[in-house]
């Protein structure tokens, strides 16, 4: 696997690329529909599949007062992703200017000129740029001003309606349901992630996190 540490020297992909965008914290089911929808990209316009996440859960920065469940630790994440298929990952540091920077800013600087998009895949609900002000509707009108493509991944519910989100899987773990949050995750709820958990249950029992 490659990884690119954006704003450093290594950090630009050298091949027009399809980006996918988000926390992927969990690296659940919503999350394997970016991917395939990126990996069948590729290859049918020859790009490089490039998923865009961040070093840190951004809401440690934003809300540094709430507690934040880490679901999956960057080397875990970046297990999962490979094991998805994915060769390709561009790591933003997100620091203070980071969060400041606003999305046509964010856009332009990282996904246009770093990661040489030309395609990007974002999940329906997804938000970037300072307290969230590009949304899907403001990215579609940034890509069509860049000649850059966008696939918006609608909605993903489990076989019970379920809306998966990292959200969702936080809360399902807090409820002590590893059932649902197993659905969600696509894979078993292990001892890792159960001790992760743990020292939330009682201290934090009705708070979540809100990264997607």
């Amino acid at each position: 696997m490659r990884v690119y540490e954006l704003g450093k020297t290594q950090g630009q992909v050298l091949t027009s690329s399809v980006v996918c965008l988000g926390v992927f914290d969990g690296v659940h089911i919503g999350h394997k529909a970016l991917i395939d929808c990126a990996m069948d990209i590729a290859q049918q316009e020859s790009l490089t599949a490039v998923v865009h996440t961040y070093d840190r859960l951004p809401g440690t920065l934003i809300s540094p007062h709430h507690k934040h469940i880490e679901l999956t630790p960057f080397p875990d994440k970046l297990d999962l992703l490979q094991a998805l298929g994915i060769r390709h990952v561009a790591i933003s540091t997100f620091d203070e200017s980071l969060q400041h920077m606003r999305g046509v800013d964010f856009f332009n600087e990282v996904l246009r000129m770093q990661l040489k998009s030309k395609h990007l895949v974002a999940g329906f609900n997804h938000r970037f740029g300072y307290r969230g002000d590009t949304d899907t509707s403001g990215l579609k009108k940034l890509c069509e001003q860049a000649g850059i493509s966008l696939s918006v991944i609608p909605p993903v519910r489990t076989a019970q309606g379920h809306l998966v989100s990292s959200s969702a899987v936080r809360t399902a773990l807090l409820q002590g349901d590893e059932v649902l949050a197993g659905e969600m995750l696509g894979r078993p709820v292990d001892q890792t992630l159960r001790s992760r958990v743990a020292p939330y249950l009682v201290t934090d029992a009705n708070r979540h996190t809100t990264e997607v």
